[in-house]
């Protein structure tokens, strides 16, 4: 079976994702819905899940481990480890930071003294993140909490690694000043089981990632339009880009497809007095046009979209599917999918973990100081420095490590509170880990082992925002390799 792209190119069979067990990990019944659990239920679902993977990895590599001649012991509860005795212990982690948000200072601050608000444009990027970031790395603290307490972590760890609220770790270290632990080592959860899959049977065909359209009224169309010539094959004639469009046979939407206009954006500010944008506030217009978008190219591949930051959706995480009254043109047609963010697919038995993005927007602001502080303050932290200036996959990676791709959910990251369970725990390892809205387009192959020696390997792909770079990325199905096609711009 072939279908023609525009009558310029033939695109190999083309299917939505495949049908499997993980497909509605992150859906649950919206009539089901209750706010009347405390999110202290989460962290304890968490700590349940992954306290007995973290033992294994850390009995594993610590039963010999000793410290100043002495051999390191596993203490069950942090209020019990000794002053100078080599421990190794288990907890979550907790950042008391000074820009952290506080529900109780900002009530207070905006009825009492609101900030005068200034618009975005007289920043730079760089400078809007850090308008929001929590950071201030001369007063910053990272503890270690579990039922009985919480310790103060201390030691030049701390700069080689990444930590972030609600990750649960294994700690090596011992009681040096009072009630400071000094870690020398630290061990995450045993990741869990992979699904083999069989490279041999599989055809190789590529999925398509893109992210960050932004669609609104008064935006540039242009890039939105050749960006569905070239995926319908009307803008290309180099033979390697017509093999690679006549392969791709699924295109993957990562979220922030809609943007509210800047004049409701400029309202919204007046009347928002907690300063929270309303996610739903957006121009019906901006919907039209990614529908019909969208329902031009169902024509020619199956077409899987999620809800991101900047769409008509609920804030809180997960976020839930697009109402299929929202694409009146796109819902009637079988190729298209309307996702979770976060979301499981499965693609030529390639198992897929995609988000939006909104996860490591939010760890990142772990790790770059507050507009306040001097950029400069702080960043002798190698790991830090290495995620402002260079890289996030340091971030993307973490999650694979920390078998949790939302540990600062509740805290900085909204969240349903759910109750018995945190789903943003992996229970499988993923082929694939595809995050969305992010600055640039950035890959790499993360291995990880197993206890009992078996070695995983997760491709992680940073999909760029569109918006800001006119780039989109296509992932080989069966090598799991991944090249990024500028659309539009330079």
């Amino acid at each position: 079976m072939t279908t023609d792209i525009q009558n310029t190119q033939k695109r190999e069979v083309s299917d939505k994702p495949e049908q499997f067990d993980k497909q509605d990990a992150f859906l649950f019944p919206q009539d089901k819905k209750t706010y009347r659990h405390q999110y202290r239920e989460i962290y304890e679902a968490r700590a349940k899940q992954l306290k007995s993977r973290v033992m294994k990895m850390a009995s594993m590599k610590w039963k010999d481990e000793t410290i100043n001649g002495q051999k390191a012991k596993y203490v069950n509860k942090l209020l019990d480890v000794k002053s100078m005795v080599p421990s190794y212990v288990i907890g979550t982690v907790f950042m008391d930071m000074k820009y952290k948000p506080n529900i109780l200072q900002e009530v207070t601050g905006n009825i009492y003294a609101a900030p005068e608000f200034k618009e975005d444009s007289e920043y730079d990027e760089l400078e809007r993140t850090r308008i929001h970031s929590y950071s201030d790395p001369a007063t910053d603290q990272v503890m270690l909490e579990d039922d009985s307490g919480r310790l103060l972590l201390d030691g030049e760890l701390l700069d080689k690694v990444v930590l972030m609220t609600g990750v649960v770790v294994g700690a090596l270290g011992m009681i040096v000043d009072a009630g400071v632990f000094t870690i020398v080592d630290v061990v995450y959860p045993e990741p869990a089981a992979q699904i083999p899959r069989s490279i041999e049977e599989t055809p190789e065909q590529f999925v398509m990632y893109l992210s960050g359209f932004r669609v609104n009224p008064s935006g540039k169309r242009a890039p939105l339009e050749i960006l569905k010539e070239f995926i319908m094959g009307e803008l290309v004639d180099e033979e390697n880009l017509v093999s690679l469009l006549k392969r791709t046979t699924n295109l993957v939407i990562l979220g922030s497809s809609m943007e509210v206009t800047a004049k409701s954006q400029k309202d919204l500010s007046d009347k928002d007095k907690y300063r929270a944008k309303n996610k739903s506030n957006f121009d019906a217009q901006s919907l039209e046009i990614l529908d019909k978008w969208i329902s031009d190219l169902l024509m020619s591949i199956p077409v899987s979209i999620m809800a991101g930051e900047t769409d008509p959706a609920e804030i809180e995480y997960p976020k839930m599917p697009f109402h299929r009254s929202l694409f009146r043109l796109s819902s009637g047609r079988k190729n298209f999918e309307r996702l979770t963010n976060p979301s499981w697919l499965q693609i030529n038995g390639v198992r897929i973990l995609a988000t939006s993005g909104e996860n490591i927007n939010d760890m990142f602001k772990y790790m770059i100081p507050n507009i306040h502080v001097e950029i400069g303050s702080g960043i002798d932290s190698p790991v830090r420095r290495e995620v402002l200036y260079d890289s996030r996959l340091k971030l993307l990676q973490s999650n694979i490590l920390w078998q949790n791709i939302a540990p600062t959910a509740p805290d900085t990251l909204p969240c349903y509170p759910f109750t018995g369970t945190d789903p943003f725990t992996l229970n499988e390892t993923p082929h694939v880990y595809a995050v969305g809205c992010q600055p640039k387009f950035e890959t790499t192959k993360l291995k990880v082992a197993r206890k009992n020696g078996e070695d995983l390997s997760v491709r992680i792909i940073s999909v760029p925002d569109f918006e800001q770079t006119g780039q989109c990325v296509f992932m080989n199905t069966k090598t799991l390799e991944c090249t990024s096609v500028r659309v539009v711009g330079q």
